[in-house]
């Protein structure tokens, strides 16, 4: 599938129905809205982040390998919506294999400065992550971690994909 537009569509839409699905069968409780903000400002960022990035990555096994591993995350984390600790848990496994993926691409292509800014976002969605996991499972603030972990993304969302566009070659 070399179509950089339709890996996008396919990943998103696929990963979209994944937190539909979840949403209407997990029991409602306190944490469901900002996780489900939270999932759906990830997904909408995907979109643009596999449409640019499937046009430079080469593809090799490397390459293939994280593409799993961040796709089983997503599914992961779209069933865990609702939860206290999976959910910060496996949102901290998408922002640990997404800088992997990155990392494998410097040297690979010729977009290091690219690659390089795309690296430094996701190290702070890694260290977002991990605060939000460590509020809501050792300091025992589920709600305050999730609703932080939301409204820190979404803001951050908005500046790079609004005000100050990141996927752009």
């Amino acid at each position: 599938m070399n179509n950089p537009n339709r890996r996008a569509w396919i990943a998103s839409i696929g990963f979209a129905l994944a937190g539909i699905i979840s949403f209407i069968i997990v029991p409602s409780s306190r944490i469901l809205w900002p996780e489900t903000i939270f999932y759906t400002v990830l997904v909408i960022n995907t979109f643009f982040s596999v449409r640019l990035f499937a046009r430079v990555a080469p593809e090799n096994w490397q390459q293939m390998f994280v593409d799993a591993a961040l796709a089983l995350s997503y599914l992961a984390l779209a069933f865990s919506l609702g939860t206290e600790w999976a959910f910060p848990f496996f949102a901290l496994c998408i922002f640990v294999a997404a800088p992997i993926k990155y990392a494998l691409m410097l040297g690979a292509v010729p977009h290091s400065d690219l690659l390089r800014k795309k690296l430094l976002i996701d190290l702070s969605g890694t260290t977002l992550c991990i605060l939000a996991l460590l509020a809501a499972v050792f300091f025992d603030y589920p709600v305050a971690a999730a609703w932080t972990l939301a409204i820190i993304f979404s803001l951050a969302n908005i500046y790079l994909l609004l005000v100050k566009p990141m996927y752009r070659l």
